[in-house]
């Protein structure tokens, strides 16, 4: 080329001056065309390669960008080895290779924060997966901040000169001021580490944080902030720092509970309140829900019909709001959703209190779980119970769970969920269920008496609704106290409501 630029009059000088800038425009172009190549042709076979693979992670790779971040090298490595064919001085080669190596580096840091990414994705789906809820996410990100700062030194160093080592030496003298620019990151950090080893919050989880005024779902936790859909569906946002120093409520323990519990009273007018008259009681066997309790209140009471009498015997005796309570309870016991499970009791052995799981039919529960069951049954006043419970559990996990101080039979069922863009099917244990209702068997149930106040006297509800779901739990909630009110008359008694004004005008006329 350079002959041919001679004979076309051009001196050397300025000859050599065209041949390099028509192999820099070369060089330029060779790099374009390798990275097209790249991008359109490489790329897209192994992406063809890795959509047709049975496994799913590959996938995530290719769709955070891991592939086309790495196609970046290549025209940089095209650059680099082709500047010589330019020019013969030093100095530009210098400069340009430096440039290059800036962009290697900056392509790597991409491809890093593309992997990394990936990495996150992949380890959410596993634990989707096998149940895990310990979250990496924070790990993740001060993972990529250690890459960004290396990146930044590294391309300090190339444009100064100087070696890294030196590069951080100067920075120590800026400990002060990096402390302040990270503080949030650093406090975040921390603040995810305790979040993730004390299992406090997770993405999903129900949170309220009273003094933020938030109240809602976590969509995400960050190194620095948890985001959190409110139930007006409005997004707010917390420091990760700030649910460790301050106080938030996780209503995630009431999701695995099943069940949301109702605390309502209801006000009974304490003028209503009376004895129960030998009417009153012919009117209350016809109930089905209390027919027994109170056939056999009159028994322990010595109530007869002849003489019409009723005899209060040792200071008992029956009031309406107490058979009122009583009605309550039965009827909530009446609509309870059963699981099958066994119950602990109490045994003394040797002197020693002691609570075992009773089987109350160890012939269908050997033969449910076979013949190596016997060993963890044992018998206790006449009664089959299990030995070992912690290892009949590792031994039968398949087949039962411990909840609620209970030992529940389940069964495990595959569900997909979309998790990160991906299908994934998991196992989750399903209790079996004996008998649908609308409230909990297995949680505290109360109908009790509170103090009484200027407004009446409080008869409190205290059970929980067999459903996490806010729609049907209100809807469950309001149609019980619907109908405590609408029976409240058949035992005599009201309910007190302060006078309004228009009952104040009817008793001024």
């Amino acid at each position: 080329m350079g002959q041919l630029l001679t004979s076309w009059g051009l001196n050397s000088t300025q000859a050599e001056v065209v041949r390099g800038v028509v192999i820099a425009i070369g060089i330029i172009f060779l790099a374009w065309l390798g990275n097209w190549i790249t991008k359109k042709i490489i790329i897209h076979i192994v992406a063809g390669i890795i959509r047709r693979t049975k496994n799913e992670y590959d996938d995530i790779f290719l769709k955070k960008g891991v592939f086309n971040n790495l196609s970046h090298l290549v025209p940089a490595a095209i650059i680099y080895f082709m500047t010589p064919l330019a020019t013969d001085n030093h100095t530009v080669i210098v400069v340009v290779n430096d440039f290059v190596a800036i962009y290697v580096i900056i392509a790597l840091t991409f491809v890093l924060n593309a992997f990394l990414n990936a990495l996150g994705d992949i380890y959410e789906i596993i634990a989707e997966k096998k149940g895990y809820r310990v979250t990496i996410k924070q790990y993740i990100q001060v993972l990529k901040i250690i890459v960004i700062i290396t990146a930044v030194i590294l391309i300090i160093s190339i444009l100064l000169s100087k070696k890294p080592g030196n590069i951080l030496a100067g920075l120590g003298a800026m400990t002060a001021v990096l402390m302040l620019i990270f503080r949030d990151t650093i406090l975040g950090f921390v603040a995810g580490i305790q979040l993730s080893a004390y299992d406090l919050v997770h993405e999903g989880d129900w949170i309220t944080v009273p003094s933020r005024g938030v109240d809602g779902d976590v969509l995400d936790i960050n190194l620095t902030t948890v985001r959190v859909q409110n139930f007006d569906k409005t997004i707010a946002t917390v420091p990760t720092y700030a649910l460790i120093q301050e106080s938030f409520i996780n209503w995630k323990g009431m999701q695995m509970a099943g069940g949301r519990r109702i605390k309502r009273s209801i006000y009974i007018d304490m003028q209503s309140v009376k004895i129960v008259t030998p009417d009153m009681l012919n009117r209350f066997r016809q109930i089905p829900l209390i027919k027994d309790y109170i056939e056999r209140k009159i028994k322990e009471l010595d109530y007869t019909q002849e003489d019409n009498q009723y005899t209060v015997l040792d200071g008992k005796s029956l009031t309406n709001v107490g058979v009122f309570r009583v009605y309550v309870e039965n009827y909530l016991r009446a609509n309870f959703r059963v699981f099958k499970k066994y119950r602990k009791e109490k045994f003394v052995v040797n002197g020693i209190e002691i609570e075992r799981f009773v089987i109350d039919d160890p012939e269908e529960f050997v033969k449910e779980l076979g013949a190596g069951a016997k060993k963890f049954l044992t018998r206790i006043e006449g009664k089959t119970v299990i030995k070992d419970v912690t290892k009949f559990l590792v031994r039968y996990s398949d087949y039962y769970m411990l909840e609620n101080n209970y030992l529940y039979k389940i069964r495990k069922v595959k569900k997909t969920v979309i998790r990160k863009g991906a299908e994934v099917e998991v196992e989750v244990p399903e209790k079996i269920l004996v008998k649908p209702g609308l409230f909990c068997d297995d949680l505290t149930l109360l109908v009790r008496q509170l103090k009484p106040t200027d407004k009446g006297l409080p008869v409190e509800v205290y059970v929980f609704a067999a459903t996490t779901n806010w729609l049907e739990y209100e809807k469950i909630q309001a149609e019980l106290f619907e109908h405590l009110l609408a029976v409240l008359p058949l035992f005599e008694l009201r309910v007190y409501q302060q006078p309004a004004g228009s009952d104040l005008h009817k008793a001024i006329l």
